[in-house]
């Protein structure tokens, strides 16, 4: 009887269990056994690592968005090309643009649009008064369109960001800057 003949593919797939099937090395299950004893961690100190690496994605998740949100609001508070003919009718503008932007926000809620309608003048009327003080047509023109435009990633709550944002874009003073001259005693002139 001659030798015994394997298809080569045969020959390429049992070369592994011929391999497999040798005599194992002295003490290689053991050194396997302590190597897996090593790498054997402290639960408590994994679970503490576990929640420290929760705590840091969510922040950096968190700053993640915010830096979304800055970036949306910066967007919408742009000043239009085209400018309204005088300050009255731009500051009306502007406060229909702010009541759309919070009735878009509360529209799901019941509760939250009734108290809107009622409440509204506390936020709406300081807002136009304000406009119309600044006497500046880029400012007021700039909070219409950033309320317009604003997607609804912003909050309700943003919405003096966005007056801000448009505030820094036209040289009027943010309402931080409103605050400070008034403590001081100081009467800051409108843009």
């Amino acid at each position: 009887m001659g030798p015994v003949r394997l298809h080569p593919l045969a020959a390429l797939l049992c070369a592994p269990l011929a391999l497999a099937c040798g005599e194992p090395k002295p003490g290689a299950q053991s050194k396997s056994i302590a190597a897996a004893f090593e790498h054997q961690r402290d639960p408590a100190a994994s679970a503490k690592q576990a929640g420290e690496d929760m705590r840091r994605l969510k922040e950096k998740v968190e700053a993640d968005r915010e830096r979304a949100i800055a970036a949306e609001i910066d967007k919408a508070a742009t000043v239009p090309a085209s400018l309204p003919a005088d300050i009255k009718t731009a500051c009306t503008e502007m406060r229909a643009a702010y009541d759309a932007f919070v009735g878009q926000r509360v529209r799901g809620d019941q509760t939250e649009s009734e108290r809107w309608a009622v409440m509204k003048g506390v936020d709406l009327d300081p807002a136009e008064e304000r406009c119309v003080a600044q006497n500046n047509l880029r400012f007021a023109a700039c909070q219409t369109h950033a309320f317009r435009e604003a997607t609804p990633g912003i909050a309700r709550e943003r919405a003096q960001e966005l007056i801000d944002t448009c505030a820094k874009k036209t040289g009027a003073p943010t309402r931080a800057e409103l605050q400070e001259a008034e403590r001081a005693g100081e009467a800051l002139k409108p843009s």
